[in-house]
């Protein structure tokens, strides 16, 4: 009997051992969340079976399938795969990724992104989850440089060595330049922004134009001759009577044809002149030299002096432009002649 007993108590114990021996806990993990389970599984595919976890084709396990328990020593592991829609350079792309660290899923489907780059989308600290739109701007700078002209000035100026009415260039002009060098921000190919590096400029030539100022009239032999003041006059003539003091003059010289009398406080004494026929089919009087007075002769008065009554009663009173010529130094009489 007592046999008997010995041979049950040691049954009971194999037993008991063999039974406990066939359940063991077991941790499953999938995608962060954990299963704990008590399981007679022999291996990793039965003990997640026995998880209730239905395995997709897609997902990843840390072990292999058939691998025994006895053989694991940590959380059995299960990753099932997050989709991501992503737009790159206007292009839109889905991608299929195990990890929620949006930089990480890029680089895990073979999209570069520089530290430059922009990544719209997902969450601030830079995680995604599944059906996230991920929009990454590709972000890039260079250095542009830009060439521009810079347009001379026409310049007029006065000049009294030529007639009014004429000009000429006095200096070329020429174009100047002005290079800039910025550096450009682009997002996607497209510029957004811009900030000057440099400047260089060559300033330009300014054109300058000599403009005359010299007023002219043209003498009746078809001659121009310039002048420094204008005079619309009332002409008379006188010739050397006793009345007119013979061929006594203001100024002290001898009358003679091309010597006229004037009010000096129009036209100084010594003034050389030019007297223009405003009378068709009459000559002018022509050149001649300011060197007397007269009682009569005030303001715009002028007296021609001619050498007899007769060529003085012909001529009369007539209206006449007196020109002061700009040129005091000339012979009057030599170009009478």
């Amino acid at each position: 009997m007592g046999i008997l007993c010995g041979v049950m108590a040691v049954s009971i114990c194999l037993a008991v051992c063999l039974f406990t021996k066939d359940f063991r806990t077991v941790t499953v993990s999938v995608d962060g969340e954990l299963y704990e389970i008590t399981t007679r599984a022999e291996t990793v595919s039965e003990a997640i079976k026995d998880a209730g976890i239905v395995l997709a084709t897609d997902d990843k396990i840390n072990y292999d399938l058939t691998c025994n328990l006895d053989n694991v020593n940590d959380v059995i592991s299960v990753s099932r795969p997050i989709t991501l829609l992503v737009t790159m350079a206007g292009e839109e792309k889905i991608i299929k990724t195990y990890t929620d660290n949006i930089s990480d899923a890029l680089t895990e489907n073979g999209i570069k992104v520089d530290g430059s780059d922009v990544i719209h989308g997902g969450n601030q600290d830079g995680t995604a989850s599944d059906g996230d739109a991920i929009t990454v701007v590709i972000v890039s700078t260079k250095v542009v440089e830009e060439k521009a002209d810079i347009p001379y000035e026409t310049v007029y100026v006065e000049d009294s060595t030529l007639y009014k009415g004429e000009s000429e260039v006095a200096v070329q002009g020429q174009n100047g330049s002005v290079t800039r060098k910025y550096s450009v921000k682009y997002e996607d190919g497209k510029e957004v922004s811009r900030e000057l590096i440099s400047e260089v400029k060559t300033q330009p030539v300014n054109k300058v134009v000599a403009v005359g100022t010299k007023v002219s009239f043209t003498t009746n032999r078809g001659f121009n001759d310039s002048y420094s003041k204008v005079f619309d006059m009332v002409a008379t003539a006188y010739s050397p009577t006793p009345e007119n003091w013979g061929y006594s003059t203001a100024s002290g010289n001898r009358a003679r044809e091309g010597v006229v009398a004037v009010d000096t406080r129009v036209i100084p004494l010594g003034t050389k002149l030019y007297i223009k026929s405003n009378v068709a089919g009459i000559p002018d009087y022509g050149y001649c030299i300011a060197w007397d007075v007269g009682g009569s002769i005030k303001n715009m008065r002028v007296d021609l002096f001619m050498e007899s009554e007769d060529d003085c009663n012909r001529f009369g009173i007539r209206d006449v432009t007196v020109y002061v010529l700009e040129d005091q130094s000339v012979d009057v009489f030599a170009l009478r002649g």
